[in-house]
């Protein structure tokens, strides 16, 4: 950051566990990105502890784009439900820049709905970039999409409740792979709930400048993930892979978007909400004060990530008993 562009402060509560990041973590070389891939490779176990008596887990393979099958995490409630009830069913697609993470990261953030309001969640294993680059994780997301709606009836879901969620890369597939369900006359969306997503490739916002050096996701992870999945030039950059792109944002559903101040992608979403009000869409942004990326997965306890976690239920609760 230069000496000369001032920032708001971090946010205290979040501060002891900021302080344990590594300073300066790159994914530059294939070494350091192993190095990445293994931090973030939760498990089920880390995903439902304390849960294991009232959400229930299925690992499903599912049909790829490409005729491969991909692997699948299904959360349902273990308590019978209602006599023709038919639950919202949630598509969660899972962060860590295209290039690392698994279907179990930023699942616990959402787990919540499973309880609440009944629902069925399903976290695909899309493939990962560099070894296969965009557009790979968003077809492999759209046809989880495909998949979910196909399978209504087996997984007691909805169609007409059918919600996209998903977590920095994985806010940046749900926003594409709405785009599509819409381009393609494909699924209804209901909603779509972007939490910190990265739906801009320039790096040159604001924010880019003033918390590019704040863990756990800088400018510099962000200009090499890009490399990975969009091309050493961007040439696999499109209104799908980089949703910032797209000129018409008409037609979309109704849209939730988080993000935090200290953010690096706070001003690239707080410009795709504004784009999403010019387009006529309903779109609720909240942008919450010191917080840095993901760090309601980090620190899921400290009251401002729950005031993050109620504000999603409370829109997710308007959006579902709408209807």
């Amino acid at each position: 950051m230069s000496p000369d562009l001032r920032r708001p402060q971090l946010h205290p509560d979040l501060s002891e566990v900021h302080n344990t990041f590594p300073s300066n973590e790159k994914i530059s070389s294939r070494e350091e990105l192993e190095i990445r891939r293994k931090a973030l490779n939760f498990s089920l176990e880390d995903t439902i502890c304390g849960k294991e008596d009232v959400i229930s887990h299925e690992e499903e393979y599912i049909p790829g784009p490409t005729g491969l099958s991909m692997k699948a995490s299904i959360f349902r409630p273990k308590a019978a439900q209602k006599g023709g009830h038919r639950a919202p069913g949630i598509l969660h697609i899972h962060g860590g820049g295209h290039c690392s993470g698994n279907r179990f990261m930023g699942v616990g953030s959402v787990l919540g709905w499973v309880e609440q309001f009944g629902a069925v969640i399903v976290s695909p294993e899309y493939r990962l970039a560099p070894e296969n680059p965009q557009p790979a994780q968003i077809y492999d997301s759209y046809a989880a999409l495909e998949w979910m709606c196909d399978n209504a009836e087996a997984l007691g879901i909805s169609k007409d409740k059918i919600i996209v969620c998903g977590g920095s890369a994985g806010g940046n597939l749900a926003a594409g792979v709405v785009l599509l369900a819409r381009d393609r006359s494909g699924p209804k969306i209901l909603g779509q709930l972007l939490m910190y997503p990265w739906l801009d490739n320039s790096n040159t916002t604001v924010s880019m400048q003033q918390f590019g050096d704040v863990a756990p996701w800088t400018k510099s992870n962000s200009i090499d993930a890009g490399k990975y999945a969009l091309g050493e030039h961007g040439e696999n950059a499109t209104m799908y892979t980089v949703p910032s792109l797209a000129k018409d944002l008409a037609g979309l559903p109704p849209t939730f978007i988080d993000v935090g101040e200290a953010d690096v992608f706070r001003d690239e979403d707080v410009d795709y909400a504004s784009a999403l009000w010019k387009a006529g869409v309903s779109t609720e942004l909240h942008v919450w004060p010191g917080c840095w990326h993901a760090f309601d997965v980090f620190v899921p306890d400290a009251p401002i990530s729950r005031r993050a976690q109620l504000a999603r239920s409370n829109w997710l609760d308007s959006l579902i008993y709408s209807q």
